[in-house]
């Protein structure tokens, strides 16, 4: 006789935001070991022919007259004429084996009518299946809150070509247990909260190559990744949105690691649903590919992804708009202590007036060094973020970036990038006096409108404006202001400010060098009028740093030919010209001539200082008159 071991796990669910769990929630899966006794006799055993029913602990039922109840049993399923097998108690095996005579696919079923819990526990091989059918298993929940589940233990596989639907019941993977390349679909419960579908994964277990089908309901079908050492692996997860008003929409919930699993969160397919969600709550996306699908229904949600304390890693997070208008987008949100990592973050816009997909940073997260893309009306909101605001390696495309009162510090991964959306204040969470900090070697070229009112600063690389701000800049050292746009505030350069893209004409409402410091770089190519660069000033100009013309492409100006470089409403100041203006190979020097509203650099020959030459003369000859002295002392 043989007495075996019962798995009971422990569903709990509170939600403060629509088909999300927080951490506090999301103990499922914490496991009592109950002893359950049965005291039928255990062996191998393969499924009848014609078995006298579809009970698996009717000994009857299999060839020898025994029920495989024990951790060293194999349970066989060959032909049969009865294909529907149910677990009537408590049973454990070490693997179940179809051979490939089970051509008639098998459903075997664990169901909880009306008792507390019933298990089917795999804790050896697990499934092998040799039938090249899909073999199908069932987990069914009961009444006052009974459970059901199978369970694999140890090194157990849940094998391939086969299925496992969770209805009100659920799969539960310990130790290194493995789903394999089985399929996983889990069920919503349109009733009770606690009899929904789940799959939970502990220990070192792993998702392995498995899918993963979330559906959504009024207790959506879930997938949990919470304790230990458990890893998504190649899993593919797919969150289902909610199907009527008020449903939210299939989940994963991932405390550990997301390896190189790909999830998609689909969009409700009801008005008041919600989309399907990914919760990484402590966890890492890793390498995980995740895709968050806009609604294609009015009033409903989108998929989403939100990190609580976790972090996106090297992920690739994809949020697309909504298919029609009213539509819900796809989301990614990071709140609390959570990072954005090295992860790719991409929002595309929407379709038919859709909303567009969207990149939340809010609370005290981190934005890393992640790759910020935004398309269309797709967009980044910083604006509901503690202050001073998020960093973020890059951004590129051609949406909309919100930053409420908050600084948005671009450019940690030193990559050149252009954008020619819209930066803006404002947001979800309102606020004005947004602001912009240019860092790393790499070069942001921004040509669009942008509109934000906070200030910019240009601390490395180059900042390059060729479409147009509405803030004042500052130019610290390392820092370069570049372009051919428009600069509606006041510009003051302690780094250097190179009008053009190299050649163009910069615009700028003032611009001050304060002293001993800030360059103006003016490229020259040749006489002609979009030859050289312009700084037009349309106020005041302070000059008290350098003046650094460069000649580009092997030009060389004549003797005589003029630059009308610098216009400005009023001057204050000179420039000190870089190397004293000297230039091929000491032929030629710089001369500046300030007028009353422009500034004109003529090249002139370049001739010796006078006193300097009659002192070099002078000292020539002393030392001369010293050598002939000496030699007529020697004679």
């Amino acid at each position: 006789m043989k007495t075996t071991t019962a798995i009971i796990s422990l569903k709990t669910i509170d939600r403060v935001t629509p088909g999300l769990c927080v951490p506090a929630s999301l103990l499922a899966a914490i496991t009592l070991l109950l002893s359950g006794p049965s005291t039928t006799f255990a062996g191998d055993a393969t499924w009848d022919l014609n078995p006298t029913s579809g009970d698996w602990n009717t000994a009857t039922n299999w060839t020898p007259a025994t029920v495989p109840n024990s951790s060293a049993d194999t349970a066989t399923f060959a032909f049969s004429n009865t294909t529907n097998v149910s677990i009537s108690a408590n049973t454990e095996v070490n693997g179940i084996t179809f051979t490939p005579a089970a051509t008639n696919p098998y459903t075997i079923s664990v169901a909880t009518p009306n008792v507390f819990s019933r298990d089917l526990v795999i804790s050896g091989a697990g499934i092998t299946n040799d039938s090249g059918t899909m073999q199908n298993f069932v987990t069914v929940g009961g009444a006052n809150f009974s459970l059901s589940a199978i369970v694999f233990f140890h090194s157990a596989t849940a094998g391939s070509l086969t299925t496992f639907r969770n209805m009100g019941g659920e799969t539960l993977f310990f130790d290194t247990a493995s789903a394999g390349n089985a399929t996983f679909i889990n069920h919503a419960s349109n009733g009770s909260m606690f009899d929904r579908g789940s799959t939970e994964f502990s220990g070192s277990s792993t998702a392995a190559n498995g899918t993963f089908i979330n559906e959504g309901g009024f207790s959506p079908g879930v997938t949990q990744l919470l304790f230990g050492s458990t890893t998504a692996a190649n899993g593919t997860f797919i969150n289902n949105g909610g199907t009527f008003s008020g449903a939210f929409g299939g989940a994963t919930v991932l405390g550990t690691t997301g390896a190189s699993a790909v999830f998609t969160n689909n969009g409700a397919s009801a008005s008041g649903a919600f989309g399907g969600l990914t919760s990484i709550v402590g966890g890492t996306a890793a390498n995980a590919v995740i895709t968050n699908n806009g609604a294609s229904i009015s009033g409903a949600g989108g998929g989403r992804t939100f990190f609580f304390d976790g972090t996106a890693g090297d992920a690739i997070i994809t949020n697309n708009g909504a298919q029609v208008s009213g539509g819900g987008s796809g989301v990614t949100l990071f709140i609390s202590s959570s990072t954005a990592g090295n992860a790719a973050l991409i929002a595309h816009g929407g379709l038919g007036g859709g909303e567009g997909g969207t990149i939340f940073f809010e609370d005290s997260s981190t934005g890393g060094t992640s790759q910020v893309e935004v398309f269309g009306n797709g967009k980044l909101d910083i604006s509901a973020h503690d202050a001073p605001g998020v960093t973020i390696g890059s951004i590129e495309g051609d949406g909309n970036v919100f930053l409420g009162a908050d600084n948005l510090t671009v450019g940690s991964i030193n990559l050149s990038t252009a954008f020619s959306g819209v930066i803006q204040d404002g947001g979800q969470n309102g606020g004005i006096g947004g602001s912009l900090t240019k860092i790393g070697a790499g070069t942001l070229d921004l040509t669009g409108a942008n509109t934000y009112t906070g200030k910019t600063a240009v601390s490395g690389g180059v900042l390059q404006v060729d479409g147009s701000i509405t803030s004042n800049v500052l130019v610290n050292r390392h820092g370069t202001l570049a372009g051919t746009g428009n600069i509606y505030g006041a510009v003051t350069g302690h780094g250097t400010v190179s009008p053009g893209d190299p050649i163009g004409i910069l615009t700028v409402n003032s611009y001050t060098q304060p002293v001993g410091s800030g360059r103006l770089l003016i490229d020259i190519a040749g006489t002609g009028v979009d030859q050289f660069s312009v700084l037009d000033v349309l106020d005041a100009a302070q000059l008290n740093g350098f003046l650094d013309p460069v000649l580009l492409n092997g030009f060389i100006p004549s003797i005589g030919d003029e630059f009308t470089f610098l216009n400005y409403g009023s001057l204050s100041g000179a420039f000190s010209i870089q190397n004293g203006g000297i230039f091929d190979n000491g032929m030629e020097r710089w001369v500046v001539t300030y007028h009353a509203n422009d500034a004109v650099l003529t090249a002139t020959k370049n001739v010796p200082d006078l006193g300097s030459t009659l002192l070099l003369l002078t000292l020539g000859l002393l030392a001369l008159a010293y050598r002939n002295v000496s030699l007529r002392k020697q004679i």
